[in-house]
């Protein structure tokens, strides 16, 4: 699935860069180059960093 779609940078991309070990946004946007245009995609970007981080390390929001 295509993610940013001003630089063309897709899901698997983004997953790749997460497994090599670079975690941030702006470490993804300086790899990939996704969110470094208009910025849509940013939520996306996003959804994806914290689909990666393992569960223990995840913060949980309680009502």
């Amino acid at each position: 699935m295509i993610v940013c779609i001003c630089n063309n940078v897709n899901s698997a991309t983004i997953k790749s860069t997460l497994e090599s070990g670079v975690t941030s946004l702006k470490g993804i946007c300086e790899e990939t180059g996704a969110t470094s245009c208009c910025g849509k995609c940013k939520f996306k970007v996003n959804a994806l960093i914290q689909d990666h981080i393992p569960e223990d390390n995840a913060i949980h929001l309680t009502a």
